[in-house]
């Protein structure tokens, strides 16, 4: 993995992620190592760095650079999903000193009621507001899914819930 490479800067939204390397396509960049918690033990739930990574299962914050990748609406990472560990890969080849970012989106089941956040992000994709998969236009979901960005849980919620039971 990459994290002796990546370094935390500061930019116009605060902390962000970056690489001092360039990052070949479709490699595991790093691990996201935070606790984990179950959607009824959220310590706050409106936590932009926690990341879902099951239907109600959540990683918190870890205090490494893993906590700090920013979402982007025309991301150059995602965010795979195995059990409850969660890895950021890249989508293509990444140049050094270049932001790393993530659909915040392509890992959430939340709905506007229970957390959305304004997109900062300045790319001309940029959607405005984040919330839940179910929300993105069905194209991208489309897009994302061919592109296997999108976790089980998300694609497949009935499968995941009969497992629960």
């Amino acid at each position: 993995m990459y994290k002796q490479y990546l370094q935390v800067r500061q930019t116009r939204l605060g902390n962000s992620l970056f690489t001092t390397t360039r990052i070949p396509a479709g490699l595991p960049i790093v691990e996201v190592m935070g606790p984990v918690y179950l959607t009824k033990d959220l310590p706050d739930p409106n936590d932009e760095s926690i990341l879902q990574v099951g239907p109600n299962t959540f990683l918190g914050a870890s205090g490494e650079v893993d906590y700090v990748v920013n979402h982007s609406c025309d991301p150059n990472c995602i965010m795979r999903v195995v059990g409850n560990r969660a890895f950021l890969y890249s989508l293509y080849i990444i140049p050094e000193e270049t932001e790393l970012t993530f659909d915040y989106s392509t890992t959430s089941t939340d709905t506007y009621d229970s957390w959305k956040m304004e997109c900062k992000c300045n790319s001309y994709k940029c959607r405005k507001i984040i919330s839940g998969f179910q929300y993105l236009d069905p194209a991208l979901q489309e897009n994302y899914k061919k592109r296997d960005m999108v976790p089980l849980y998300i694609l497949e919620p009935t499968l995941i819930q009969k497992r629960l039971k």
